[in-house]
């Protein structure tokens, strides 16, 4: 039998928490449920574990995918394309199901085939408190005109950019031809994804409940610098401005994702001046940035409100040079 539901799930080197993943996914499995692991290429022992459990749990349709790595964008694409069931779901590999999501989401394909399902995460697994505000009436079908709060959201702020927040007719992802990109995603390649899947759903509708945890990993400080950030996420905020130009009424969907872009561009600016990176690739780096059209347009020359840090991050190179030496000596002493 076909099953209705197929559970997407990119694995790269994480033999530390994918047991505890399918803990949470398996026992919720039915026969109109399907599994999908996409091992992308793991160094460790993710792919051998994962094969274990499948061995261990024969009761539960799943399959794994052995590739070499090309990134969690192109892996939730492969897993796709091998997916049977007619709607898809992604589940990051070190976060959780929690209990009832797949009988949630189950039981509301049973009243109607939506396009799309939306629903909540948490971050804390003890008080299991919604990570996300969606400001959108629970268990109303949205479509046609009604799916402008979504498109506002998505447009100008962070609330639905990602994947596992949600329930897909695998059909949408057939029709918007399973998007692609030349450049590999290293950031904001789920809502690169969400974008033309939410144009193209004729019904969506929220549901008011949380159902998955986002396991918030400790290097959200890192000091580390990705030189791909900035390429990825100019090729996502493009897009997101492509739609929302689309969706706009009257260029209100469009300034949204125009401060969403000035904020990321500053962030990824951000990130290079903290990084641990000696002052000339912390140079080459901002001159590559100041040098770039997109990144003048949608930041440099932006007139949205600026804070404190535009006032390092847009100075001329020579006054960065300064409060990037000043920021080391403070950085050092509070590491001793």
């Amino acid at each position: 039998m076909k099953p209705l539901i197929s559970i997407v799930i990119p694995v790269y080197n994480q033999e530390q928490y994918i047991l505890d993943c399918l803990d949470s996914i398996f026992p919720q499995c039915t026969d109109e449920t399907e599994v999908v692991l996409v091992n992308d290429g793991s160094r460790d022992r993710s792919s051998e574990l994962c094969r274990a459990y499948l061995d261990a749990h024969p009761a539960v349709s799943a399959k794994l995918i052995d590739q070499e790595n090309c990134g969690s964008f192109r892996s939730r694409i492969n897993g796709i394309r091998e997916a049977g069931g007619e709607y898809i779901m992604f589940v990051d590999s070190d976060d959780l199901l929690l209990d009832a999501a797949l009988e949630t989401i189950l039981q509301t394909l049973h009243e109607k085939r939506y396009d799309m399902i939306l629903f909540n995460a948490t971050r804390d697994l003890a008080t299991q408190k919604p990570a996300f505000a969606v400001p959108l009436e629970p268990g109303q079908e949205m479509t046609g005109e009604d799916k402008y709060p979504v498109y506002r959201l998505l447009s100008g702020t962070d609330v639905l950019n990602n994947l596992w927040t949600k329930c897909f007719k695998k059909e949408l992802f057939e029709q918007a031809k399973l998007p692609k990109c030349r450049e590999r995603l290293t950031n904001g390649e789920d809502l690169y994804q969400i974008l033309p899947l939410a144009d193209l759903a004729q019904s969506i509708v929220y549901l008011d409940r949380v159902l998955y945890y986002y396991r918030v990993l400790d290097n959200s400080i890192s000091r580390t610098y990705n030189p791909y950030y900035f390429t990825s996420e100019k090729i996502v905020c493009a897009k997101r401005i492509e739609y929302a130009d689309k969706w706009s009424r009257e260029r209100e969907l469009v300034a949204g994702a125009e401060d969403q872009t000035y904020r990321i561009m500053r962030e990824i600016a951000r990130k290079v001046f903290i990084a641990d990176l000696p002052w000339a690739e912390v140079k080459q780096e901002m001159q590559r940035f100041r040098s770039d059209l997109f990144f003048i347009k949608y930041y440099m020359e932006s007139d949205v409100a600026a804070d404190k840090r535009d006032l390092i991050l847009k100075s001329p190179l020579w006054v960065m040079r300064i409060f990037k030496f000043v920021y080391e000596l403070k950085a050092s002493a509070k590491r001793k």
